[in-house]
């Protein structure tokens, strides 16, 4: 598991945007929320670290949007029998910006 400073945060496509969008958008619980957790799920997906970033995350992140993921989705897929619809509407949203599910085990 990369520790913060292992991975290139510099190449992030996130670098240049405001990082409260990664973290307000847990807090709203509505159709716009989960347009804008989509939005960033978009950059996620074209980023050269994405993976990177989600591994760092499972491990070492409890709150946010990390590698295209909310915090109650990467738990979802840390443990699929507690949260089984969080993660099947997780990986929907993944696999149409092009993650798989064979990806993101990867990062586990």
């Amino acid at each position: 598991m990369p520790k913060y400073g292992e991975v290139d945060w510099e190449v992030a496509e996130c670098r240049d945007l405001y990082t409260d969008l990664f973290y307000s958008v847990e807090e709203e619980r509505n159709a716009t929320a989960y347009n804008n957790i989509n939005a960033l799920r978009s950059v996620c997906s074209r980023c050269p670290i994405w993976k990177a970033c989600l591994t760092y995350a499972f491990e070492n992140e409890s709150y946010g949007v990390w590698g295209g993921l909310t915090s109650v989705e990467r738990q979802a897929f840390r443990h699929p029998e507690k949260y089984p619809q969080q993660r099947q509407r997780a990986l929907k949203a993944l696999i149409e910006t092009g993650i798989t599910l064979t990806q993101i085990r990867e990062c586990l």
